[in-house]
């Protein structure tokens, strides 16, 4: 409502299956699981402005459900991380293929604001890291840092929606071009 009453030509609304940092106003709050079509349901029945949906997209299915849902479009954004455009280090393109990795958490632990990442070694070590945006970010980036240097998938952030399963290697056009064809 605050966006429509300053004067947005539209919404993107972000579902809390996203992958990376949560866009909300009040980061100490406890973020839930909602389907992101759902979210924009929601949204949808408060405004009458175009709605974009993006959260948790694995493929076709949930591009659907957000579109029957009310959103005009759909953005994506963990679906391209191992694009070949993608700048992705590589440590982190292992991770998201890796049968190791089976469920994405939300963590303060690497940077002080909440964060939906896979299940790894540093998030599950610190599961009441403080809501303190950017100090907890300054102090975690050279640990960070190193362990992406040494390739440790356990100790740097990997940022992924619940849809993470759905990325693949090869170009971002074949990733866009799978999701309109399951429409």
């Amino acid at each position: 409502m605050a966006a429509a009453e300053a004067g947005a030509d539209g919404l993107v609304v972000q579902g809390p299956r996203a992958g990376g940092h949560s866009a909300t106003f009040d980061p100490s709050r406890t973020i839930g699981g909602q389907a992101t079509a759902d979210v924009v349901q929601e949204v949808r029945g408060a405004t009458t402005l175009p709605v974009i949906g993006t959260g948790g997209v694995g493929g076709g299915e949930d591009v659907r459900a957000i579109l029957a849902a009310g959103a005009q479009m759909v953005a994506v954004g963990t679906l391209l991380l191992r694009a070949d455009e993608a700048g992705t280090p590589e440590t982190y393109r292992r991770a998201l293929a890796d049968p190791g990795f089976t469920r994405t958490i939300v963590t303060r632990a690497f940077s002080g604001r909440p964060a939906r990442s896979l299940r790894n070694g540093f998030a599950l070590r610190h599961p009441h890291a403080p809501s303190a945006y950017p100090a907890v970010n300054r102090l975690t980036l050279p640990l960070r840092a190193a362990a992406a240097r040494a390739g440790d998938m356990q100790r740097i952030s990997l940022w992924a929606g619940t849809g993470w399963r759905g990325a693949r290697r090869g170009s971002a056009g074949d990733a866009v071009a799978r999701l309109a064809a399951a429409l």
